[in-house]
């Protein structure tokens, strides 16, 4: 039976996870990070995940935009460097299907905010495309 992106959400938060920069984060969070989270942290939100479908196999083409958070704009550019490092062309293990490739495909610029306390907060990161086969 043919799998969803599941796991392929699975396997690119594994790899974050595996990344030398993560001993540098607070965590990889789906979306937004829960309240009180300590800088740096990372969150990843899955923006497309279209199937293409043969008489034999489906592809997947999915897309995740990754992005680093912190209070130094250094230390953002720095981790996000590093997380793009360990992603782009990354060996990606997804259960059930072959990973084809992954690729960092864009760069996303993001003006500093500024939180409730008025200290600036630095958004760093890229979109992420990871390509995967599996029988149908």
């Amino acid at each position: 039976m043919p799998k969803t992106s599941a796991t392929i959400r699975r396997a690119v938060v594994q790899a974050v996870r595996a990344a030398s920069a993560y001993s540098s984060l607070k965590g990889i969070f789906n979306g937004f990070a829960p309240e009180q989270t300590e800088y740096p942290f990372a969150v990843y939100n899955q923006i497309a995940a279209p199937y293409e479908d043969d008489w034999t196999n489906r592809m997947t083409l999915s897309a995740f935009d990754i992005f680093v958070y912190s209070r130094n704009e250094v230390e953002a550019n720095t981790l996000d460097q590093a997380l793009a490092d360990a992603l782009d062309g990354a060996q990606l293990t997804v259960e059930d299907q072959t990973a084809l490739i992954c690729r960092r495909v864009n760069d996303i610029p993001v003006s500093p905010d500024v939180d409730e306390e008025g200290k600036k907060i630095y958004q760093v990161g890229a979109t992420y495309e990871i390509w995967t086969d599996q029988p149908l």
